[in-house]
């Protein structure tokens, strides 16, 4: 894959097990699939297996919807640098650990709209992290008023 599809970086977490671990984030060739995705299944004229091994897309309003819905929380300290519009660097550890977590906590959501949906309905549920993406984006740009109090991370990249 192309360097201009992925985003690599170190991940510096707490402890020596997570010290200088690669982690990529694959945020452009995700919305390709899932753009092809959503024009192929509106047409009724493909399927894409697997997709739920897309995670959400890395973005910066998606983390900013998710700490507004209580989903994600930041710390006081990252709020007021993001407040004060410091650019975070690319692979910065607060710009990957923005990500990361957001990613995690969509992966979390799906697989709690599984739970339900197989607990309520007893049937498999196919709600892709892809697909909670392309809901929480329009509803925070819908919502931005609401959550103008929560600053968005500003990156200049690349890749996103």
């Amino acid at each position: 894959m192309g360097t201009q599809f992925m985003r690599r970086a170190l991940f510096q977490g707490a402890g020596d097990l997570n010290q200088g671990k690669r982690i990529s984030f694959y945020k452009r060739a995700q919305i390709l699939v899932a753009d092809f995705w959503g024009i192929t299944e509106a047409r009724g004229e493909g399927h894409i297996p697997n997709l739920d091994y897309l995670t959400m897309f890395a973005d910066y309003r998606v983390p900013q919807c998710l700490v507004y819905l209580g989903a994600l929380r930041y710390s006081d300290a990252l709020v007021e640098t993001l407040k004060n519009g410091e650019v975070l660097s690319s692979g910065d550890r607060r710009e990957v650990e923005i990500r990361a977590c957001s990613i995690w906590c969509v992966e979390r959501i799906r697989q709690h709209l599984w739970k339900l949906v197989e607990e309520r309905d007893g049937k498999s549920c196919h709600i892709s992290s892809a697909l909670i993406d392309f809901y929480m984006w329009p509803y925070a740009k819908k919502h931005h008023n609401e959550m103008a109090h929560i600053p968005i991370h500003h990156t200049r990249c690349i890749y996103y």
